[in-house]
């Protein structure tokens, strides 16, 4: 039988659907912005209100895109693991960070996808990971050290900085960005706030997106000139692995590939990171209760950094990792587009017909805290993921903060590993808190994090 796409194979130059939606309840709210504002105002309000009134599919315009928010773990389920071929993601993100990082793996649908996912298959095997955890550690260790009594400490400032350095040695196999570090940090900075914020896609002097696509113009450059030299070099960052990875006929990938899979892999891996790394931060600095846990966990192992075979002897620390992504997921909004006519669940799991070519909005935070799957799924919790209560095994794409899928993120356990020897060297080194009746502002967009960048008092342990 015919994939979707192999019926329907002009499907990337359709527009979105926009019609034939009369059935789907809800309705597109302001003239042209639609419900942007209160979706970047606060994303769970606004879907729980959707929810409520309309259920798991109604129609919503946000970012100047018409399509349907989908909610519900039976939704997601059949999305993620698209077993009709019938769900984008290129199609998806192509008028958001498809704009700045096409081509990129996320970016890619069904054999193109699975082909090019080969790329990766050495920089992320066991033996590679072991050599990045050996270069990520004396750069954290160096960053915490300069973070010592700091008037006005922002996390989110500092751990964002110090990412950027560990992304350069783990992926291109630089050991000081120099210069280059600002007008990287500038470059991913442009993109995420002002290209992907901007209201208006016109690549035009003057504009956010023009900001934007300048930083993506910047980062295929640095990165087209860097790899032929890691191609004839001897390295074991993650770009001199897949710079010498082979097609079937020997040959290497080609740049074109190589360098918007670079490009979005940094981009990924060091926004996720950081937004993890802070609301880990932050939930543990709320509850000093689970900090002190931590750190007992820490200091039991007694080595001052981890090693690789070290990462799985962390049980609670990794309860808090799954527990600050199911409230603060990194990544507030995934996005899908049909590629022929499909069916969803609706309300008490009525089928509901998709017409072909349509957006779908899924947000994962809200199936994270879902009453009928999670108890009080409001508070912070981390001991939910242990045995006997594992409340993330009552359905399968309940929890989804890495996708699912064929498209389930490449980086996941890189993320964990990088959080866990982040967490290790912190707890070790200091004492962390917020002031009393800290409550800040949770942005979603461009990067979920504290909106004040969290302030951060820090006390040195001797």
């Amino acid at each position: 039988m015919a994939s979707p796409a192999e019926l329907n194979p002009d499907y990337r130059n359709h527009p979105d659907n926009r019609a034939g939606l009369d059935h789907i309840p809800g309705n597109w709210g302001l003239p042209v912005i639609g419900e942007t504002f209160p979706m970047i105002k606060d994303v769970w309000k606004m879907v729980d209100e959707h929810y409520k009134q309309f259920g798991p599919i109604s129609k919503l315009s946000a970012g100047f895109q018409k399509g349907l928010l989908v909610v519900g773990p039976d939704n997601y389920q059949k999305i993620y693991l698209d077993r009709e071929q019938v769900f984008s993601t290129e199609m998806g993100y192509d008028r958001s960070i498809g704009q700045f990082y096409k081509g990129g793996l996320l970016m890619r649908d069904g054999d193109d996808h699975r082909f090019q996912r080969r790329m990766f298959q050495t920089a992320f095997k066991n033996e590679p990971m072991r050599g990045y955890v050996g270069m990520m550690n004396p750069i954290l260790r160096q960053h915490m050290d300069a973070w010592q009594g700091k008037p006005d400490f922002l996390f989110f400032d500092a751990i964002k900085k110090a990412l950027l350095e560990v992304g350069a040695k783990v992926f291109i196999g630089i050991d000081d960005l120099g210069e280059e570090a600002d007008r990287m940090n500038r470059a991913f900075l442009d993109i995420s706030e002002e290209g992907l914020m901007g209201l208006f896609k016109w690549d035009l002097p003057g504009l956010k997106f023009h900001k934007g696509m300048n930083g993506k113009r910047y980062m295929e450059k640095y990165f087209g000139d860097l790899i032929p030299v890691r191609r004839q070099g001897d390295g074991t960052d993650m770009l001199s692995f897949m710079c010498k990875e082979k097609m079937e006929d020997g040959s290497f990938f080609p740049d074109s590939d190589l360098i918007p899979h670079t490009s979005f892999l940094l981009f990924a891996a060091h926004d996720t990171t950081t937004s993890a790394l802070c609301h880990m931060i932050f939930y543990t600095a709320k509850h000093p209760e689970w900090q002190d846990k931590l750190r007992a966990e820490a200091q039991a192992l007694g080595k001052a950094t981890l090693d690789y075979d070290d990462l799985d002897n962390l049980p609670l620390m990794e309860l808090v990792f799954k527990e600050a992504l199911r409230l603060r997921p990194s990544v507030s909004m995934m996005t899908r587009r049909t590629i022929a006519e499909t069916e969803l669940f609706g309300r008490n799991g009525e089928p509901v017909k998709i017409p072909a070519d349509t957006m779908l909005f899924i947000p994962p935070v809200y199936n994270h805290t879902m009453p009928e799957y999670w108890d009080n799924p409001m508070q912070f919790d981390p001991m939910r993921f242990a045995p006997p209560r594992e409340e993330h095994k009552r359905h399968s794409f309940s929890y989804v903060p890495f996708g699912g899928g064929a498209h389930k993120c490449i980086g996941m356990h890189f993320a964990n590993m990088l959080a866990k020897c982040f967490m290790h060297q912190f707890l070790l080194n200091y004492k962390y808190s917020v002031a009393p009746d800290y409550n800040p502002h949770m942005e979603a967009f461009p990067l979920p994090k504290p909106g004040d960048n969290l302030p951060l008092k820090i006390e040195r342990l001797q």
